[in-house]
Protein backbone atom coordinates (compact mmCIF):
# COMPACT_ATOMS: atom_id res chain seq x y z
CA UNK A 1 0.00 0.00 0.00
CA UNK A 2 1.16 3.54 -0.51
CA UNK A 3 3.05 5.00 2.02
CA UNK A 4 0.92 8.59 1.92
CA UNK A 5 -2.42 6.64 1.59
CA UNK A 6 -1.51 4.99 4.95
CA UNK A 7 -0.64 7.61 6.67
CA UNK A 8 -4.04 9.09 5.78
CA UNK A 9 -5.81 6.22 6.86
CA UNK A 10 -4.40 6.26 10.39
CA UNK A 11 -5.42 9.66 10.72
CA UNK A 12 -8.73 9.47 9.93
CA UNK A 13 -9.17 6.16 12.28
CA UNK A 14 -7.39 8.46 15.12
CA UNK A 15 -9.80 11.37 14.19
CA UNK A 16 -12.96 9.16 14.51
CA UNK A 17 -12.06 7.70 17.95
CA UNK A 18 -9.96 10.38 19.75
CA UNK A 19 -12.57 11.38 22.97
CA UNK A 20 -13.85 15.20 21.92
CA UNK A 21 -12.65 17.34 24.09
CA UNK A 22 -15.41 18.91 26.88
CA UNK A 23 -16.47 22.70 26.13
CA UNK A 24 -17.20 24.04 29.06
CA UNK A 25 -19.52 27.06 29.65
CA UNK A 26 -18.36 27.53 32.96
CA UNK A 27 -15.38 30.37 33.76
CA UNK A 28 -12.46 30.97 36.02
CA UNK A 29 -10.53 33.80 37.25
CA UNK A 30 -8.65 33.63 40.72
CA UNK A 31 -8.86 37.70 40.71
CA UNK A 32 -12.69 38.32 39.72
CA UNK A 33 -11.38 41.02 36.97
CA UNK A 34 -10.48 38.70 33.89
CA UNK A 35 -12.72 35.72 33.77
CA UNK A 36 -11.36 33.06 31.24
CA UNK A 37 -12.24 29.70 30.11
CA UNK A 38 -10.88 26.29 32.24
CA UNK A 39 -7.34 26.34 30.84
CA UNK A 40 -6.63 28.58 33.48
CA UNK A 41 -7.81 25.95 36.47
CA UNK A 42 -5.58 23.39 35.33
CA UNK A 43 -2.31 25.17 36.14
CA UNK A 44 -4.16 25.62 39.78
CA UNK A 45 -4.70 21.90 39.90
CA UNK A 46 -2.03 20.34 38.44
CA UNK A 47 -0.64 18.88 42.22
CA UNK A 48 -3.83 18.03 43.08
CA UNK A 49 -4.63 14.34 43.55
CA UNK A 50 -8.07 14.61 45.24
CA UNK A 51 -10.12 17.61 44.69
CA UNK A 52 -13.98 17.96 45.84
CA UNK A 53 -16.66 19.74 44.09
CA UNK A 54 -19.66 20.89 46.98
CA UNK A 55 -23.29 21.46 46.66
CA UNK A 56 -24.44 23.59 49.70
CA UNK A 57 -27.83 21.57 49.47
CA UNK A 58 -28.37 18.44 47.72
CA UNK A 59 -31.58 19.74 45.97
CA UNK A 60 -30.34 21.57 42.85
CA UNK A 61 -30.49 20.45 39.68
CA UNK A 62 -28.16 23.11 38.19
CA UNK A 63 -25.55 22.56 40.61
CA UNK A 64 -25.53 18.78 39.45
CA UNK A 65 -25.12 20.05 35.70
CA UNK A 66 -22.46 21.84 35.98
CA UNK A 67 -20.86 20.05 38.10
CA UNK A 68 -20.97 17.41 35.13
CA UNK A 69 -19.29 19.90 33.18
CA UNK A 70 -16.26 20.07 35.61
CA UNK A 71 -16.38 16.31 36.03
CA UNK A 72 -15.46 16.11 32.31
CA UNK A 73 -12.94 18.69 31.96
CA UNK A 74 -10.87 17.26 34.91
CA UNK A 75 -11.24 13.87 33.56
CA UNK A 76 -10.32 15.06 29.77
CA UNK A 77 -7.49 17.19 31.17
CA UNK A 78 -6.18 16.43 33.90
CA UNK A 79 -6.79 12.73 34.06
CA UNK A 80 -9.08 11.98 37.33
CA UNK A 81 -10.42 8.77 37.09
CA UNK A 82 -12.40 7.76 39.80
CA UNK A 83 -15.51 10.10 41.46
CA UNK A 84 -16.82 9.07 44.48
CA UNK A 85 -20.04 9.93 46.03
CA UNK A 86 -21.84 10.75 49.07
CA UNK A 87 -23.26 7.48 48.75
CA UNK A 88 -23.55 4.05 50.12
CA UNK A 89 -20.34 1.98 49.10
CA UNK A 90 -22.35 -0.79 48.82
CA UNK A 91 -24.94 0.39 46.65
CA UNK A 92 -22.45 1.70 44.16
CA UNK A 93 -19.71 -1.00 44.19
CA UNK A 94 -22.09 -3.80 43.36
CA UNK A 95 -23.92 -1.27 40.73
CA UNK A 96 -20.66 -1.05 39.00
CA UNK A 97 -20.25 -4.32 38.42
CA UNK A 98 -23.88 -4.60 36.80
CA UNK A 99 -22.71 -1.25 34.36
CA UNK A 100 -22.84 -3.13 30.98
CA UNK A 101 -25.94 -4.92 31.82
CA UNK A 102 -27.77 -1.96 32.98
CA UNK A 103 -29.41 0.96 31.24
CA UNK A 104 -28.01 4.39 32.03
CA UNK A 105 -31.43 5.45 33.52
CA UNK A 106 -31.20 1.93 35.72
CA UNK A 107 -27.60 2.49 36.33
CA UNK A 108 -28.44 6.23 37.76
CA UNK A 109 -31.84 4.75 39.76
CA UNK A 110 -29.82 1.92 41.72
CA UNK A 111 -26.19 3.41 42.14
CA UNK A 112 -27.00 5.38 45.23
CA UNK A 113 -29.64 5.57 47.58
CA UNK A 114 -29.98 9.35 47.73
CA UNK A 115 -33.25 10.16 45.83
CA UNK A 116 -31.62 13.27 45.17
CA UNK A 117 -29.12 11.68 42.48
CA UNK A 118 -31.87 9.62 40.83
CA UNK A 119 -32.49 12.72 38.32
CA UNK A 120 -31.70 13.17 34.51
CA UNK A 121 -28.75 15.74 35.68
CA UNK A 122 -27.30 12.63 37.20
CA UNK A 123 -28.48 10.31 34.29
CA UNK A 124 -26.30 12.53 31.79
CA UNK A 125 -23.01 12.02 34.00
CA UNK A 126 -23.51 8.34 33.99
CA UNK A 127 -24.09 8.41 29.86
CA UNK A 128 -20.62 10.11 30.05
CA UNK A 129 -18.69 7.68 32.13
CA UNK A 130 -20.62 4.70 30.33
CA UNK A 131 -18.84 6.04 27.38
CA UNK A 132 -15.08 5.96 28.68
CA UNK A 133 -14.70 2.23 28.95
CA UNK A 134 -13.60 2.38 32.10
CA UNK A 135 -11.67 4.79 32.33
CA UNK A 136 -13.66 7.04 34.39
CA UNK A 137 -15.16 5.02 37.66
CA UNK A 138 -18.09 5.75 39.89
CA UNK A 139 -17.80 4.66 43.70
CA UNK A 140 -19.66 5.74 46.53
CA UNK A 141 -17.84 6.46 50.00
CA UNK A 142 -20.53 6.59 52.91
CA UNK A 143 -21.15 4.12 55.64
CA UNK A 144 -24.59 4.47 56.34
CA UNK A 145 -26.49 1.25 56.29
CA UNK A 146 -29.60 2.39 54.17
CA UNK A 147 -28.80 1.37 51.10
CA UNK A 148 -30.86 -0.25 48.52
CA UNK A 149 -29.72 -1.86 45.90
CA UNK A 150 -26.67 -3.28 48.35
CA UNK A 151 -29.47 -5.06 49.98
CA UNK A 152 -31.10 -6.20 47.16
CA UNK A 153 -27.88 -7.93 45.80
CA UNK A 154 -27.39 -9.23 48.80
CA UNK A 155 -30.38 -11.45 48.85
CA UNK A 156 -30.12 -12.15 45.20
CA UNK A 157 -26.53 -14.05 45.66
CA UNK A 158 -27.71 -15.73 48.22
CA UNK A 159 -30.77 -16.84 47.22
CA UNK A 160 -29.30 -19.80 45.17
CA UNK A 161 -27.51 -21.40 47.81
CA UNK A 162 -29.22 -20.33 50.90
CA UNK A 163 -32.82 -19.37 50.50
CA UNK A 164 -33.21 -18.49 54.71
CA UNK A 165 -30.29 -16.37 54.77
CA UNK A 166 -31.37 -14.57 51.49
CA UNK A 167 -34.56 -13.65 52.38
CA UNK A 168 -33.63 -12.68 55.91
CA UNK A 169 -31.35 -9.61 54.50
CA UNK A 170 -33.91 -7.06 54.16
CA UNK A 171 -35.65 -7.36 57.43
CA UNK A 172 -32.02 -7.24 59.21
CA UNK A 173 -30.39 -4.51 57.37
CA UNK A 174 -33.55 -2.31 57.41
CA UNK A 175 -33.93 -3.56 61.39
CA UNK A 176 -30.71 -1.10 61.76
CA UNK A 177 -33.44 1.76 61.88
CA UNK A 178 -34.62 0.96 64.92
CA UNK A 179 -31.40 2.11 66.54
CA UNK A 180 -32.62 6.05 65.79
CA UNK A 181 -35.76 4.68 67.68
CA UNK A 182 -34.54 3.17 70.71
CA UNK A 183 -32.07 6.31 71.02
CA UNK A 184 -34.93 8.42 70.81
CA UNK A 185 -36.54 6.67 73.39
CA UNK A 186 -33.83 6.32 75.39
CA UNK A 187 -34.12 2.33 75.70
CA UNK A 188 -30.52 1.35 76.32
CA UNK A 189 -30.95 -2.32 76.55
CA UNK A 190 -33.06 -2.39 73.30
CA UNK A 191 -30.50 -0.20 71.38
CA UNK A 192 -27.45 -2.37 72.58
CA UNK A 193 -29.77 -5.45 71.69
CA UNK A 194 -30.18 -4.35 68.04
CA UNK A 195 -26.83 -3.18 67.80
CA UNK A 196 -25.21 -6.62 68.30
CA UNK A 197 -27.96 -7.90 66.37
CA UNK A 198 -26.84 -5.89 63.22
CA UNK A 199 -23.31 -7.05 63.97
CA UNK A 200 -23.80 -10.49 64.35
CA UNK A 201 -25.90 -10.66 61.01
CA UNK A 202 -23.28 -9.17 59.08
CA UNK A 203 -20.28 -11.71 60.72
CA UNK A 204 -22.77 -14.38 60.05
CA UNK A 205 -23.38 -12.64 56.20
CA UNK A 206 -19.54 -12.73 55.49
CA UNK A 207 -19.51 -16.80 56.94
CA UNK A 208 -21.57 -17.49 54.25
CA UNK A 209 -19.70 -15.81 51.53
CA UNK A 210 -16.23 -18.06 52.65
CA UNK A 211 -17.73 -21.38 53.01
CA UNK A 212 -19.68 -21.00 49.73
CA UNK A 213 -16.84 -18.99 47.48
CA UNK A 214 -16.41 -21.96 45.24
CA UNK A 215 -20.47 -22.45 44.42
CA UNK A 216 -20.87 -18.62 43.98
CA UNK A 217 -18.59 -17.87 41.34
CA UNK A 218 -19.76 -21.17 39.96
CA UNK A 219 -23.19 -19.79 39.78
CA UNK A 220 -22.53 -16.62 37.83
CA UNK A 221 -21.27 -14.14 41.10
CA UNK A 222 -18.31 -12.59 40.25
CA UNK A 223 -15.21 -11.99 42.72
CA UNK A 224 -15.38 -8.13 42.28
CA UNK A 225 -18.76 -8.72 43.97
CA UNK A 226 -17.82 -11.07 46.46
CA UNK A 227 -14.92 -8.60 47.49
CA UNK A 228 -17.52 -5.21 47.23
CA UNK A 229 -19.88 -7.56 49.61
CA UNK A 230 -17.12 -8.11 52.14
CA UNK A 231 -15.65 -4.46 52.15
CA UNK A 232 -19.50 -3.11 52.63
CA UNK A 233 -19.49 -5.43 55.64
CA UNK A 234 -16.19 -4.75 57.05
CA UNK A 235 -17.01 -0.90 56.66
CA UNK A 236 -20.44 -1.34 58.92
CA UNK A 237 -19.04 -3.73 61.49
CA UNK A 238 -16.30 -1.05 61.96
CA UNK A 239 -18.27 1.89 61.89
CA UNK A 240 -20.89 0.82 64.60
CA UNK A 241 -19.61 -2.01 66.05
CA UNK A 242 -18.86 0.07 69.45
CA UNK A 243 -21.62 2.83 69.07
CA UNK A 244 -23.47 3.56 71.74
CA UNK A 245 -26.68 5.08 72.18
CA UNK A 246 -26.32 8.78 72.45
CA UNK A 247 -23.91 8.60 69.33
CA UNK A 248 -26.52 7.75 66.04
CA UNK A 249 -28.23 10.89 66.43
CA UNK A 250 -26.74 13.07 68.36
CA UNK A 251 -24.49 16.62 67.12
CA UNK A 252 -22.04 16.34 66.43
CA UNK A 253 -20.67 13.59 67.99
CA UNK A 254 -22.92 11.23 65.17
CA UNK A 255 -21.54 13.53 62.08
CA UNK A 256 -18.24 12.85 63.85
CA UNK A 257 -18.32 9.44 63.54
CA UNK A 258 -19.98 9.27 60.02
CA UNK A 259 -17.27 12.00 58.59
CA UNK A 260 -14.08 9.90 60.28
CA UNK A 261 -15.32 6.42 58.76
CA UNK A 262 -16.02 8.64 55.16
CA UNK A 263 -12.32 9.54 55.67
CA UNK A 264 -10.92 6.22 56.01
CA UNK A 265 -12.98 4.91 52.64
CA UNK A 266 -11.47 7.67 50.93
CA UNK A 267 -8.00 6.56 51.99
CA UNK A 268 -8.24 3.75 51.17
CA UNK A 269 -9.31 4.31 47.78
CA UNK A 270 -6.09 6.08 47.26
CA UNK A 271 -4.08 3.48 49.30
CA UNK A 272 -5.03 0.52 47.47
CA UNK A 273 -3.99 3.13 43.86
CA UNK A 274 -1.93 5.80 44.75
CA UNK A 275 -1.82 6.59 41.57
CA UNK A 276 -5.25 7.35 41.03
CA UNK A 277 -6.79 10.95 40.71
CA UNK A 278 -10.15 11.05 42.80
CA UNK A 279 -12.94 13.69 42.56
CA UNK A 280 -15.27 13.58 45.61
CA UNK A 281 -18.77 14.44 44.81
CA UNK A 282 -20.50 15.77 48.36
CA UNK A 283 -22.38 18.59 50.53
CA UNK A 284 -20.34 21.19 50.98
CA UNK A 285 -19.72 21.16 54.66
CA UNK A 286 -17.92 17.13 54.31
CA UNK A 287 -16.05 18.90 51.88
CA UNK A 288 -14.89 22.10 53.82
CA UNK A 289 -10.95 22.60 54.97
CA UNK A 290 -11.60 24.36 58.51
CA UNK A 291 -14.78 24.13 60.69
CA UNK A 292 -17.22 27.29 60.58
CA UNK A 293 -17.18 29.04 63.43
CA UNK A 294 -19.02 28.05 66.53
CA UNK A 295 -19.44 24.60 64.94
CA UNK A 296 -17.31 21.70 66.20
CA UNK A 297 -17.98 18.62 63.52
CA UNK A 298 -14.54 16.82 62.62
CA UNK A 299 -15.97 16.89 59.34
CA UNK A 300 -13.82 14.99 56.36
CA UNK A 301 -12.58 17.45 54.24
CA UNK A 302 -10.41 18.66 57.85
CA UNK A 303 -8.90 15.27 57.75
CA UNK A 304 -8.39 15.12 53.82
CA UNK A 305 -7.10 18.55 54.31
CA UNK A 306 -4.71 17.27 57.44
CA UNK A 307 -3.58 13.93 55.17
CA UNK A 308 -3.06 15.79 51.81
CA UNK A 309 -2.49 18.97 52.47
CA UNK A 310 -2.33 21.07 49.05
CA UNK A 311 -2.70 17.76 46.90
CA UNK A 312 -6.63 18.08 48.29
CA UNK A 313 -8.43 21.16 46.83
CA UNK A 314 -12.18 21.48 48.19
CA UNK A 315 -14.68 23.68 45.85
CA UNK A 316 -17.93 25.03 48.15
CA UNK A 317 -21.26 25.49 45.92
CA UNK A 318 -22.81 28.86 46.12
CA UNK A 319 -25.75 29.48 44.52
CA UNK A 320 -27.69 33.01 44.11
CA UNK A 321 -31.82 32.42 43.25
CA UNK A 322 -33.36 29.18 42.54
CA UNK A 323 -35.62 26.65 44.17
CA UNK A 324 -34.50 24.11 46.30
CA UNK A 325 -35.93 20.36 46.74
CA UNK A 326 -36.13 18.79 50.09
CA UNK A 327 -37.78 15.66 51.47
CA UNK A 328 -40.53 18.18 52.21
CA UNK A 329 -41.07 19.89 49.27
CA UNK A 330 -39.53 22.67 47.29
CA UNK A 331 -38.81 26.35 48.03
CA UNK A 332 -38.04 29.29 46.32
CA UNK A 333 -35.11 31.41 47.36
CA UNK A 334 -33.14 34.36 46.50
CA UNK A 335 -30.07 36.22 48.36
CA UNK A 336 -30.07 39.63 47.43
CA UNK A 337 -28.90 40.98 51.13
CA UNK A 338 -25.52 41.78 51.15
CA UNK A 339 -24.89 39.63 54.25
CA UNK A 340 -25.08 36.65 51.57
CA UNK A 341 -21.59 35.46 49.86
CA UNK A 342 -23.79 34.53 47.05
CA UNK A 343 -24.61 38.59 47.35
CA UNK A 344 -21.53 39.34 46.56
CA UNK A 345 -20.43 37.00 43.97
CA UNK A 346 -23.89 37.72 42.09
CA UNK A 347 -22.58 41.47 41.15
CA UNK A 348 -19.81 40.26 38.83
CA UNK A 349 -22.90 38.96 36.32
CA UNK A 350 -21.47 35.48 35.42
CA UNK A 351 -23.57 32.97 34.71
CA UNK A 352 -21.57 30.28 36.86
CA UNK A 353 -17.90 30.22 37.38
CA UNK A 354 -15.21 29.09 39.95
CA UNK A 355 -13.05 31.38 42.26
CA UNK A 356 -9.85 29.87 42.80
CA UNK A 357 -8.72 31.49 46.71
CA UNK A 358 -5.83 29.90 46.40
CA UNK A 359 -4.37 32.83 44.44
CA UNK A 360 -7.59 35.58 45.43
CA UNK A 361 -5.23 37.20 47.65
CA UNK A 362 -6.93 40.42 47.84
CA UNK A 363 -8.73 41.95 50.82
CA UNK A 364 -12.33 41.21 49.84
CA UNK A 365 -15.72 40.25 50.99
CA UNK A 366 -13.85 36.15 50.99
CA UNK A 367 -12.49 37.17 54.04
CA UNK A 368 -15.31 38.19 55.72
CA UNK A 369 -17.92 36.77 57.26
CA UNK A 370 -20.73 36.05 55.71
CA UNK A 371 -23.45 33.76 55.08
CA UNK A 372 -24.25 30.62 52.97
CA UNK A 373 -27.51 28.61 52.40
CA UNK A 374 -26.53 24.48 53.47
CA UNK A 375 -28.33 21.67 53.39
CA UNK A 376 -32.55 21.72 53.35
CA UNK A 377 -32.11 25.56 53.22
CA UNK A 378 -30.56 26.02 56.52
CA UNK A 379 -27.76 28.96 56.52
CA UNK A 380 -24.26 28.99 58.33
CA UNK A 381 -21.84 31.72 58.76
CA UNK A 382 -18.45 31.52 57.25
CA UNK A 383 -15.12 33.00 55.73
CA UNK A 384 -14.48 31.96 52.46
CA UNK A 385 -11.20 31.87 52.12
CA UNK A 386 -10.69 29.66 55.45
CA UNK A 387 -13.41 27.65 54.72
CA UNK A 388 -12.84 26.34 50.39
CA UNK A 389 -9.97 26.52 48.22
CA UNK A 390 -12.03 27.23 45.55
CA UNK A 391 -15.50 28.74 45.05
CA UNK A 392 -18.14 27.61 42.13
CA UNK A 393 -20.79 30.11 41.73
CA UNK A 394 -23.93 29.32 40.22
CA UNK A 395 -26.80 32.26 39.39
CA UNK A 396 -29.96 30.30 39.00
CA UNK A 397 -30.81 26.71 39.54
CA UNK A 398 -34.41 24.83 39.98
CA UNK A 399 -34.91 20.99 40.89
CA UNK A 400 -33.41 18.42 39.89
CA UNK A 401 -35.69 16.70 37.46
CA UNK A 402 -36.14 13.40 39.13
CA UNK A 403 -36.40 10.13 37.01
CA UNK A 404 -39.86 8.84 37.49
CA UNK A 405 -40.35 5.29 38.88
CA UNK A 406 -40.56 2.60 35.80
Amino acid sequence: MNKNLTFIIVLLFCACNAQPKVSSTIEFTSNLETFENLSGLKETLKEVEIIAIGENTHGLGAVFSAKTELVKFLHQELGFDLILFESGFGDAALAWEQLDALSTKEYTSVFSSNFYYNSEEIENLVNYVKLQDGKLKIQGFDCQPQQNYLIKRMSEIAQPLDSILANSVPLEMKSFNYLYQYENDKDTLSFNNQRDRFIGFLNSYDAFLDKNLDNLLTSGTTKNEIDALKRSNEIFIETYSKINIGEIMSWPIADNIRDRSLFEIVKSFKESDPTSKIIIWAQNSHIENKTKPNYNVNWIGHNLKKAFGDKYYSIGAVVYSGKNLTYNGAFDFEHSDPKYLAYHLNQFQKEKFVLDLRNHNKQDFTNELLLGMENNGNTAEFIAKDRFDGLFFIQFSDIPTLIKEQ
